[in-house]
Formats: structure tokens, sequence, C-alpha cells
């Protein structure tokens, strides 16, 4: 995927007191909650005073987070005293102010006596970057009560699964044992290296970051295996964020190996004000998490990992080297058709020529938010700012951002073309997508190619 993360976690820099929610399952109910998946996250409708809202489902976020926009308007938030929220970025932190909601719906179940955090939408605006509305995120209120499955290949969350709980132990199904720092849940893991001993840490499980690992530890030294490159890894709660990325040979987890992780490591100053837990490695993300199926057990302290058929796919990187965002709207003109027919499809049908008419309509606009150095979109001449127009021929304005990612997500040396409005004027581009490592050393890229067939043979 091309939008890489969205960096989720957050502490507090004041003290912030806070009930422990109530979670009600009505007689009958069954737990179950469907969920979009947008750029490798969790999406779930959640209703609160009767408005609909989406939430974020980040396992990386210890209090709720609600952003103040038109919807959390109609609910009549009275706000409570300020709190400041630092997170990831170089940003000064943000102000939010602390509310109570009596209760909170989620499919068939709901949480009563909630306390959440309301937040300026215009400081954090996930929606462009997400390519769907997002009202708020949630985490640790969700978690804390029951065990949580999340059947990542089917799209829906489980509360409290016993059924599959029981099936999973039988199984043998891979089991880390778990423990908390700030309302948020770590498992140790081992990271192999190239010229020492392999390095053993703490990783947040954090289902809110889109990226597959991340590396950034101010305690534990670890070599960042070669070859690495400078990239944008993403946007955080306190403002964008930088660093280099890379992969790791392999990842052992219980008895699965993944092979040619990818990994980012963000810049240290984009972490240095903040408390991590001790012997903090990474974060584990969604795009490796979502090869499972996973039973996360807050109550039991569990983390338990079932493979799919997706477990031992290759981990890509992106190829054209562009970050996209929703920026705006923009004005789309379509021609309607000009001849108009009138009687029997035959020879004496009677055709009236009409004069050209259009339709005119406004479409979320897709904006170039950063360009990779050295990739084959810089070289074409492609910039941050350019709306894209076209995609290879076929206008975008009736895609997806996943499908336009998907596009531009193809095999090295596919042509891709793009048509792109730069302050008004209509400009074209071509370039061949290109493998990062072949560009870095193509040796390597070599090897992780033949890595990663032999991780794809049954």
């Amino acid at each position: 995927m091309l939008i890489r993360f969205l960096f989720l976690m957050f502490y507090l820099c004041n003290y912030f007191s806070f009930a422990q929610a109530e979670l009600v399952f009505p007689e009958g109910a069954k737990g179950k909650i469907p969920f979009e998946w947008k750029s490798n996250l969790i999406i779930i409708p959640i209703n609160i005073q009767g408005v609909e809202l989406n939430f974020l489902v980040d396992t990386g976020v210890g209090h709720t987070l609600i952003f103040d926009n038109h919807k959390a308007q109609q609910l009549g938030f009275n706000q409570d005293q300020p709190y400041l929220l630092r997170g990831l970025g170089n940003q000064p932190a943000l102000e939010a102010y602390r509310v109570k909601i009596d209760q909170l719906s989620i499919g068939d179940f709901y949480l009563k006596k909630l306390t959440a955090l309301v937040l300026p939408e215009s400081k954090f605006i996930l929606s462009k970057r997400v390519g769907t509305h997002i009202d708020g995120i949630i985490g640790h209120d969700l978690f804390e009560h029951y065990a949580v499955l999340i059947d990542y290949p089917r799209k829906y969350l489980k509360i409290n699964p016993v059924k599959t709980q029981k099936r999973w132990k039988k199984k043998r199904i891979t089991s880390f044992p778990i423990h908390f720092y700030k309302r948020k849940p770590y498992v140790e893991l081992t990271i192999p290296q190239l010229e020492q001993a392999a390095i053993s840490g703490n990783f947040l499980i954090d289902t809110g970051l889109s990226d597959a690992l991340w590396l950034f530890s101010k305690e534990l030294d670890f070599e960042k295996t070669p070859p690495v490159f400078d990239d944008f890894l993403g946007t955080g709660i306190n403002g964008d964020v930088y660093g280099e990325r890379g992969k790791i040979p392999s990842l052992v987890l219980g008895k699965t190996i993944l092979n040619e992780i990818k990994v980012a490591y963000p810049s240290p100053k984009t972490f240095a004000t903040l408390s991590l837990e001790k012997n903090r490695l990474g974060s584990l993300g969604a795009e490796l998490l979502s090869r499972f199926k996973v039973l996360i057990d807050y109550p039991n302290k569990q983390l338990m990992l079932k493979p799919t058929i997706k477990t031992s796919d290759p981990f890509y990187y992106n190829l054209s080297g562009i970050e996209l965002a929703y920026e705006g709207i923009q004005m789309v003109k379509q021609r309607l058709p000009s001849v108009e027919r009138k009687g029997n499809t035959g020879n004496n049908g009677i055709e009236i020529l009409l004069q050209e008419r259009y339709r005119l309509f406004f479409h979320p606009a897709l904006k170039v938010t950063y360009v990779r150095p050295q990739s084959p979109a810089q070289r074409s001449g492609v910039r941050a700012g350019d709306i894209l127009m076209q995609i290879n021929g076929k206008k975008i304005h009736h895609m997806s951002l996943e499908k336009v990612l998907d596009i531009l997500q193809k095999e090295p040396g596919e042509k891709i073309k793009l048509t792109m409005n730069r302050e008004d004027h209509l400009q074209k581009f071509t370039f061949h997508l290109q493998s990062i490592f072949s560009a870095i050393n193509p040796s390597v890229e070599q090897t992780v190619n033949t890595d990663n067939k032999k991780a794809n043979t049954p």
C-alpha cells in the first residue's frame, strides 16, 4: 500500500483521570462486528446518542478519541479541562478535552460510562489518508473486558469468542504472553542480526499501524539490515514522520517463519520526547498481523495467531514512490450523449442531433503529498502538490483510493502513465516501476526475490 501508516500511539502530557467503562451484552447478543478494511486499517460503525460514526480500531491507543467534526458537534459535548497529547511527529503537543459518554453502541452490545478525549479534527485529519470518513479511534476500551477475535480474511471482529478460544487451544495455535504499559499491549519478540547475536525486546501490538514492523528503541541497540533507503513514513498525531525503510531476513512467530519482512526505522528525533515502555524495541503493525487470524485476550494477557493462506505472501514496497491523500475537491466535466433517437431502431427511426451537453459534478481530489527522492515518479517529474486526474488513460474520479494504489503497486517493469493537474495545467508523466532494492544493490534484490519465492513454495 502507498499510504504507509497511521501511527496513532499517543501519550498524555498531563494526568488523565478515567473510570473503567462497563460493557453490556443484551440477551441474545452475538458480539460480531463487521468491519471495513481500508489501507490496512480496521473501521467499524459506532452509535452515540443516535449519531452514526466511523471509528478506527487501534490497540495502540489507550484512550478513546473523538474528532471534533460536524458529527461530534451534534452530540453537544460539554468541554472539560484540557489535556495535552503527545505522539510521533515534530509538531507541538495537541490540546484535547475530556468528555463522559453515557452509552456507546457497537453492533448488538454497548459500552456504558465511557470517558473519551475530543480532539480538534483540523489538527489531525485521518479521513484524507484513509479514503473514508473517520470520526474517532477506539482501542483499550473495546478490548479490556473480553477476548476479541480479529478475523482479517472475513473482515469481522468477535467479542468473547468462547468457541474459537476452546478450538484454538486444542490445535495449539501460536500463543504469546502480553503485558501492558499505559493501557497498551506489548509482546516480546526476537529480531535476528547479521553481525551480532539476535536481540529481544518488547513490541507494541498496534492494529493502527498500517506498516508491518517498526524498530525504534531508545534503550536497545540493533543493526539496520542493509540496504535501507530514506522515506516518508507517514503522519502521526504530532506531524509527519520520516526515517528509513528496509527489510529484515526473517521473523519467527512460534512455528511460523516469515521471510524478508518490511521494516521502518523512524528518525530518533520523532520519538525523543516520548515516554517509551522499558525495553521497547518497536511496533508490530497491521500489514503483518492481517496475515493471521488474531485473538487478543486482554483479561488473560494472551495473544494468539492462526496462520491463513496469506501468511507466507511476500511483503511488497511502493515501487512508484508516490504518496497520495484526499485533499479538497475538484470539479469534473462529463460529456453526455449528443444524439437522441426516436421511433424504432430500424431504418425508419429518426435521429435528432443535439448540441453537446455536459454534466458538472464535484469529486474529492487525490493529491500527491510526497514523492520519494530518486523514485521513478520523481525522475519523471511528478511533484508533491500535483492533483491526479488519470492513470493509464483512465479517469480516477470513479476509482477508490485502494484501486489507484493497486495500479501503482505492480511488478517491476510495469509502465505507468499519469495525467496531473498542476496549477490548473494538465501535464502527463510516464515511467516504469522499478524495484527499490535493485536500484540500491542489485545483488541484494536478487536474494530477496529468491527468498520470497521459497516462502511461497508449498
